[in-house]
């Protein structure tokens, strides 16, 4: 009797695990599809992206965010912009910095390969967030404009950040202050998104300030400086390897 007690307990446990394994799993497909998705979005929309429909509004966002990192680019800085789409900020760096080694990562395809016609001196790849092709220590400044809220694995990423930077040098974002928003506002911006032919999944893609700290701290991260009040202006840095 005892016995086959153990049996079916043990039966229960193993039944119990494999259910673990396959959720977990399930979990991983059902990101790395959403991953795939969002490239496919961006894919679709390559060829007209560097028009005035879509880069009204990065008119602004990329001059505002070179003028809050005026103090933390120099000229020999080597620098690698993640979701660059078709590189037009790093070009903007590039005008304003010529010595400056600059790289730009995305998941689109299309986007880098709109990217690479006119690339000038700057290195384009295609490669996602959360498994940067770089070593350790190699950079000296990361930026993420306005794509962090895309990232499926938001921690997986901010540890690769981490992982590439030297340390004492930064990491910075720049994503709407969704934390503050209220909802009949996200419901806007996820409105928009849709005639843009992005479709954000949920509210629950823009992280919050408390969410973004506990992933940081993580990460070996530091958030030193946020600034912005419909904008987040976010600059963390790495303090050790």
């Amino acid at each position: 009797m005892g016995a086959f007690l153990f049996k079916g307990v043990n039966n229960s446990i193993s039944l119990k695990l494999i259910n673990s394994v396959k959720l977990i799993k399930a979990s991983r497909e059902r990101k790395f599809l959403m991953e795939k998705s969002t490239a496919h979005k961006f894919n679709k929309v390559a060829k007209i992206y560097n028009t005035p429909i879509f880069q009204f509004y990065y008119l602004w966002a990329h001059k505002s965010c070179l003028n809050f990192l005026k103090g933390f680019i120099k000229n020999d800085f080597k620098v690698l912009d993640i979701a660059c789409g078709t590189g037009i900020f790093l070009k903007k760096i590039n005008e304003r910095y010529k010595g400056a080694t600059l790289s730009g990562i995305d998941n689109s395809e299309e986007m880098i390969f709109v990217a690479n016609k006119n690339p000038g001196a700057i290195n384009f790849n295609v490669a996602g967030a959360e498994k940067i092709p770089f070593e350790d220590n190699s950079f000296d400044l990361v930026t993420i404009i306005d794509a962090f809220y895309y990232f499926q694995n938001k921690e997986a990423a901010l540890k690769e950040c981490s992982r590439i930077l030297k340390r004492n040098h930064c990491l910075f974002i720049f994503q709407p202050a969704a934390d503050i928003f209220p909802k009949f506002i996200l419901k806007q911006i996820q409105f928009i998104s849709k005639l843009l032919f992005f479709n954000l999944e949920s509210y629950s893609s823009f992280p919050k300030m408390y969410e973004l700290e506990k992933m940081a701290d993580e990460a070996n991260l530091k958030i030193v400086i946020k600034k912005g009040i419909i904008n987040r202006f976010i600059l963390l840095k790495k303090f050790k390897n």
